[in-house]
């Protein structure tokens, strides 16, 4: 899955839970231009926001095919996390 794809989910889950992207952001602890990132598909900086959106918000844990997905946000944060 690319990361057009991710956010193109997130803003599905975000849109059908009714809430706009500051009331999503605040649901997942982030900012509503982090959310506009995500959904855009802005780069791997912001998969961890799409990944809050779908898991807490559309209450759907990505498995299987979206563990690879998971796995680079991890590791993305895990080296911003080091620097």
């Amino acid at each position: 899955m690319n990361l057009n794809t991710l956010g193109k989910l997130a803003r599905e889950v975000r849109e059908k839970a009714g809430l706009n992207q500051a009331e999503a952001a605040k649901k997942i602890g982030s900012t509503q231009s982090n959310v506009s990132a995500a959904e855009q598909g802005n780069g791997t900086r912001y998969i961890s926001v799409a990944i809050g959106i779908i898991e807490k918000i559309g209450n759907q844990p990505l498995e299987g095919p979206f563990y690879a997905v998971r796995e680079e946000s991890a590791e993305y944060n895990a080296r911003k996390d080091s620097s």
